[in-house]
């Protein structure tokens, strides 16, 4: 008889196969710039990179990612067809600017839908360069997903679902700087449902930073709402109905049976006024209360955190940047015994 496989059975074997790709490093050409790259291979990535070494834990910490998103996301993935996903990271946030793919200096993510890469600039911890690196491989898996009906998703839905998946575990959720950020919000900040449907952040928020970090929040908030508290059928099904040409409101009322925006706001902010956020938000320790992407800098710049100049609409242009956020709310623990 063959031995069962668990999840935890197949993870070590990745991880004990990534280990062992891990070792061989190759030279290959410049990007254009005179730059040179190195190469290191995992199951499932290429990880392209300027520094002779990698950060510590990135080769293990990229399969891990794999794993969990594969759990999540499964659904919309067509990864087996389209080989290893190529990773470019760069040496530091000017490299990255200056790169072949031209991003955003306001970004520190980018997925490039046609080279199936993504592109981060180096930051001080791995943990900070797994959490973009989760997030613009979303972007690949969710958007090829819409592209293969040739529609593009809602803009609230994409981000939603990146920022989610940038939690290194479903279990704790508020580890994210998205949840601790949606827990300090203001409640009167929100966007109404039925407008923020409606919203594109590039067309309609211009450069206004703190609307544009609220539409980021409630999107994060919404789509951990869909996800977390209703099952995966659900949301595989109102995604298809969204690829499928329906409008939100009318996804949500044939799979979810809420009958208007409304009522789902209504639900979404009973749900968000459940004293469990703040405790778990005030359980955190002072080292995992988020501060910042980390991207490493030079040193007086103008591409410093924040800096939203210039939003466009990147679909068109075959990719899509993670932005670096001012948030509107302070993401810090309640005091212990504070209202709730």
């Amino acid at each position: 008889m063959k031995p069962l496989r668990t999840p935890a059975t197949l993870l070590a074997l990745l991880l004990a196969a990534s280990a062992a790709a891990a070792d061989g490093f190759a030279s290959f050409a410049s990007d254009g710039g005179g730059q040179a790259w190195r190469e290191t291979l995992t199951p499932h990535f290429t990880i392209h990179h300027q520094t002779v070494w990698l950060p510590p834990g990135l080769t293990m910490g990229v399969e891990k990612v794999h794993f969990r998103l594969e759990m999540d996301l499964g659904m919309f993935s067509s990864w087996p067809s389209k080989g290893r996903i190529n990773f470019y990271l760069y040496k530091d946030l000017q490299s990255y600017e200056a790169g072949e793919f031209h991003p955003p200096a306001w970004s520190n993510g980018l997925a490039v839908y046609d080279r199936n890469a993504v592109a981060i600039p180096a930051m001080k911890k791995t943990s900070q360069i797994l959490r973009v690196f989760a997030h613009e491989t979303t972007h690949l898996v969710f958007v090829n997903y819409f592209h293969e009906a040739h529609r593009d998703p809602p803009n609230w839905l994409n981000e939603g679902l990146a920022m989610l998946e940038e939690a290194p575990s479903p279990d704790r959720p508020q580890a994210s700087q998205w949840y601790q950020n949606m827990v300090a919000m203001d409640p009167a900040k929100w966007f109404p449902m039925d407008a923020f449907f409606r919203t594109s952040p590039m067309r309609d928020l211009g450069n206004d930073k703190g609307r544009v970090a609220v539409f980021y929040i409630q999107a994060y908030s919404i789509v951990q709402f869909l996800v977390r508290q209703h099952s995966r059928l659900q949301f595989k099904a109102f995604c298809s109905d969204l690829r499928d040409g329906l409008s939100a409101a009318e996804a949500l009322r044939l799979v979810y049976h809420y009958r208007s925006p409304q009522e789902f706001e209504k639900r979404w902010r009973q749900w968000l006024a459940d004293p469990v956020h703040k405790r778990r938000v005030a359980a955190l320790a002072p080292g995992e209360v988020s501060s910042g992407d980390g991207v490493i800098d030079r040193a007086g710049g103008p591409g410093s955190a924040g800096a939203f100049g210039g939003f466009s609409n990147s679909f068109s242009k075959g990719w899509e940047i993670k932005p670096r956020m001012v948030f509107p709310t302070k993401a810090s623990a309640p005091a212990p015994g504070a209202s709730e």
